[in-house]
């Protein structure tokens, strides 16, 4: 392995935001010889490929579109020591992110994945932004808890990683951070000595951080390693995203976050293999989540988080729907990402 970071970027049409993604690697104070960053587009009809260009990125073709995909691809070409997830729309915020997560990470070896603390909206990206950037959707919310930032959340879990982050210990069976993206960083290199048989999956590329976790049973977070999320998040938009993941996970699990980390969860997290049924009750329920709607409103301090009810009865009718087309036989794909 010739470079020690490499950065993998699934795109489409992403002239919105990816010169922003771009210039945040580029400003990083490690030598950028020592980057490379890998755009995986997928048929980008706009000026991204360009922009691509212009900050030495490599660009690789994705006939699939998806990000999934891309994911692999990304992991076939990559050759730093280390690889880092990053969206389009994700920005790291201060040029020594990245030099101190590499330092984090040597300065304790048996971590081998750093997570981001938090994710905070860009400015005018639409109604649902700020639900995006703290809950992700109103599954993922229940299922994880999730009340801020991962050191918040899982204060629990902390158990030292020294004076520049903190290491986050797990027990078996105990959900841990999300960290399929926002710039999760972790050893690739030590990943193919420790899953020989299988990184070069496609399953695999897309569970690689939650395999990590299970295999060390801890993983990294530095105070303040925030970035900031440009997603699009209009009313209407933002529904469409959770159409895309309930799809993802019903109808291709191999290529979904939460499917791919489940896939284990019956032998080794009987927590998220529980609260994925715990759902449906709590969606069964009324009070629970107009509760949490006023909660999260309070707590963010905007009404746009009183959406919380909609978006869970909204996944909820979209799974049934879902599931009553798999019980007739008939499939459902997700052409429409990145549109």
């Amino acid at each position: 392995m010739d470079k020690l970071i490499t950065v993998i970027m699934p795109a489409y049409n992403a002239q919105r935001t990816i010169e922003l993604a771009l210039k945040s690697i580029r400003m990083q104070t490690i030598p950028q010889k020592e980057i490379e960053i890998l755009v995986i587009d997928g048929g980008s009809t706009d000026d991204t490929r360009e922009i691509a260009r212009r900050y030495d990125a490599q660009i690789l073709d994705n006939p699939r579109r998806l990000p999934e995909p891309a994911k692999k691809i990304g992991l076939e070409h990559a050759r730093g020591k280390y690889v880092m997830w990053q969206d389009t729309d994700e920005v790291l915020l201060r040029d020594t992110q990245l030099e101190e997560r590499v330092n984090f990470l040597r300065e304790n070896p048996e971590i081998k994945c750093v997570v981001c603390d938090d994710q905070q909206p860009g400015p005018g990206c639409g109604v649902a932004t700020l639900y995006l950037c703290k809950c992700g959707d109103p599954f993922t919310q229940f299922v994880y808890r999730r009340r801020g930032g991962v050191l918040h959340t899982f204060a629990r879990n902390v158990t030292g990683g020294g004076k520049n982050g903190c290491r986050l210990a797990f027990q078996p069976g105990e959900p841990a951070p999300i960290g399929d993206g926002g710039t999760t960083m972790f050893d690739w290199e030590w990943v193919q000595g420790a899953f020989p048989d299988e990184f070069a999956s496609q399953q695999f590329a897309c569970s690689v951080y939650s395999r990590i976790c299970e295999k060390t049973g801890c993983c990294g977070c530095i105070p303040g390693d925030d970035i900031r999320h440009y997603a699009r998040a209009g009313f209407r938009l933002y529904l469409s995203k959770l159409r895309f993941r309930v799809i993802n996970n019903l109808f291709h699990p191999e290529e979904s976050g939460f499917a791919a980390r489940a896939g284990k969860a019956e032998k080794s997290n009987a927590v998220l293999a529980k609260r994925k049924y715990w759902f449906v009750l709590y969606a069964a329920t009324l009070l629970p989540p107009i509760f949490d709607s006023v909660r999260l409103a309070v707590k963010y301090r905007s009404a746009t988080m009183l959406l919380h009810v909609v978006y869970v009865y909204y996944v909820c009718i979209f799974i049934a729907i879902c599931l009553a087309k798999k019980a007739l036989g008939k499939s459902a794909d997700n052409a429409a990402y990145g549109v």
